[in-house]
């Protein structure tokens, strides 16, 4: 590892292990118990002193409050000043006189509840404490399953889900594609990143770049993991895996077009995921995809097939097209069939005349010309104009239906870097009644990009209001906040990302987001 990416490392680990010991003593000294609560989402918190107030339970910590509405909550517990529960009727009285406490639903014997209490705090800071030993990638977890071989910063459970996963679509693609995996090779290794900022950190990764296939020696395969947004982990796990597979149908130092290697990415990219029986199911629409080639269509920014067909590398807009054209042509049989064979040939024939690829001069391509006439003799296209026509009129049957569609169109223009379109698409998804917190926080991300930051306020604490408990959030809101002119804000941004670490001491992550000098 370079000398300043370790110097890097330290000064990190001690600002969040600073930051924890600052926090852990605003914490009540010497009390194990504490309030807690259930959302109706299943996620579980322990938080200082719990308080109901109207319609909202109240969170006061050293620098700031948090509202969590009631209508969110399935269960609460809240401690007395004592320790104690607080009953809130005489029936409730009568037990809490005889020793028992509300606990999961049930009445126990108080020493029961706290025995069980302090055994979960025990068991959190033992799991804690492996976990944070395991997060710095030189102590990096190693596991291996059939096809590949997996090096980790995420939790261990976490892992072996994403475990399970890669071998089923190992055997999914194996089976409709006829590959396998070169003994020579080995089994692919897989760098699995606890975060974003690991992930762009340590594997030197530019902003925008979510996951890679290294695909000249030594593979492998980076990724991280989005906690925030988990369906965006499998979006990339899905189609840079798919490069992987591709590059076993193909030979050493070939590439296919573009379109192809790029459109079947996207296709798989959009698969879903049962964890309970283990499944995949291909071929889902990309609606993020879908709006940006509607759009370019009302517009009048038709794609050429022909372009798409010869193009050595393709831009975003044309990722799109890509894979709107592999849908097309993988959603029947008989042109599913027809397309796996020319897609074969292309990686294997060496009948066809190959050139210098001039994306990449290492690599040979099948010759634009060749690889168009191979296109339409396989798929038995006489009139490739008309066809062109019927590729249109096949996307104008769809439609983008959800605000989820536009969300994910918005993430991916604030992945390019392009925020006054982005604000378009989130606002559209907000139009279409999203109940997405993180729809509300990249909207004010991307005003923050544009120093729209009155606007960027008002959907950040939109965002809260929907997931008070979600320190990012607040984060974010501070960072919104500390961008404003006047020591005022300034002073309420520093507070904001001091809650934001309150609210979560553990967390690494919100340390190195923080825009504040931690000392």
């Amino acid at each position: 590892m370079h000398p300043a990416i370790d110097r890097l490392r330290t000064v990190r680990t001690l600002s969040a292990c600073l930051l924890r010991v600052a926090v852990v003593a605003i914490l009540r000294p010497g009390v194990t118990l504490a309030d807690s609560l259930i959302l109706k989402d299943g996620r579980f918190y322990e938080v200082p002193r719990l308080r109901l107030e109207g319609d909202c339970f109240i969170v006061d910590y050293q620098n700031g409050t948090v509202r969590i509405r009631k209508d969110l909550v399935r269960e609460h517990f809240a401690l007395d000043a004592a320790g104690d529960y607080a009953p809130q009727n005489p029936e409730e009285e009568e037990k809490v006189k005889k020793g028992l406490v509300p606990f999961e639903g049930r009445w126990v014997q108080k020493t029961v509840r706290d025995q069980k209490l302090s055994q979960r705090a025990e068991n959190r800071r033992l799991a804690i404490e492996e976990l944070r030993a395991h997060q710095e990638w030189r102590n990096r977890y190693k596991g291996s399953t059939t096809h590949f071989q997996f090096e980790y910063t995420v939790p261990q459970e976490v892992a072996a889900k994403y475990m399970d996963l890669f071998e089923v679509y190992f055997e999914v693609f194996a089976k409709e594609w006829k590959v396998s995996q070169p003994p020579k090779e080995g089994k692919l290794r897989v760098c699995f990143y606890d975060n974003r900022d690991d992930f762009q950190r340590i594997g030197n990764v530019p902003q925008g770049v979510l996951g890679y296939f290294r695909f000249v020696e030594p593979i492998e395969l980076n990724f991280f993991f989005e906690r925030r947004d988990e369906r965006l982990t499998l979006d990339v796990l899905f189609h840079e895996t798919n490069h992987y597979l591709f590059h076993l149908l193909t030979e050493s130092n070939f590439q296919l077009p573009a379109w192809v290697n790029e459109g079947l990415a996207e296709y798989y990219g959009s698969s879903l995921w049962d964890e309970s029986t283990k499944k995949m199911t291909v071929g889902q629409v990309q609606e993020g995809r879908l709006v940006h080639m509607l759009e370019a269509m009302d517009t009048n920014e038709m794609q050429d097939v022909t372009e798409l067909l010869t193009a050595p590398q393709i831009d975003a807009l044309q990722y799109a097209w890509a894979w709107s054209l592999c849908h097309l042509l993988m959603r029947s049989p008989q042109t599913e069939k027809r397309f796996k064979s020319y897609v074969g040939k292309l990686a294997k024939d060496r009948k066809l005349h190959r050139v210098r690829s001039p994306s990449n001069p290492a690599f040979e391509w099948v010759e634009p010309k060749a690889s168009v006439e191979l296109f339409k003799k396989t798929l038995e296209i006489d009139d490739l104009e008309r066809f062109e026509q019927d590729w249109y009129a096949d996307i104008r049957k769809f439609e983008v239906k959800t605000a989820r569609g536009y969300h994910h169109a918005g993430l991916m223009c604030m992945q390019w870097q392009r925020p006054v379109r982005a604000c378009l698409y989130f606002k559209k998804a907000i139009e279409l009644y999203s109940t997405n917190p993180d729809t509300y926080e990249n909207y004010g991300k991307a005003l923050i990009d544009r120093e729209m930051y009155d606007e960027a306020v008002l959907a950040i604490e939109k965002a809260i209001v929907l997931d008070p408990l979600n320190p990012y959030f607040y984060m974010t809101l501070g960072s919104a906040y500390l961008k404003m002119s006047g020591e005022e804000s300034k002073g309420k941004g520093r507070s904001l990302q001091l809650l934001a670490m309150e609210m979560d001491p553990d967390n690494n992550r919100l340390t190195w987001e923080a825009q504040i000098e931690i000392r």
